[in-house]
């Protein structure tokens, strides 16, 4: 969201990257589709910020979920 999307976030990874930088993924206050949507660059990061989704009560998606710490994504494919 805060890039311009999935896209543009791997484009901006490999730049930082190919600088010697350390790369951070973030969200906002935003629903688990989004959030999960993010966490599939989450590999590619140093750091990963996912917890919009958790501030918010009517997050219609089941998507990420984070247990003990760590980003666990949906087994299915998609997003529900």
């Amino acid at each position: 969201m805060k890039c311009g999307g999935l896209r543009s976030a791997f484009i901006m990874i490999k730049m930082a990257r190919a600088l010697d930088m350390k790369v951070m993924i973030g969200c906002m206050t935003e629903t688990s589709c989004a959030v999960t949507a993010a966490a599939q660059l989450s590999p590619l990061a140093d750091w990963a910020d996912l917890d919009g989704n958790l501030l918010i009560d009517n997050d219609v998606y089941d998507g990420l979920k984070i247990v003990d710490g760590k980003i666990v994504l949906p087994e299915r494919r998609g997003l529900e």
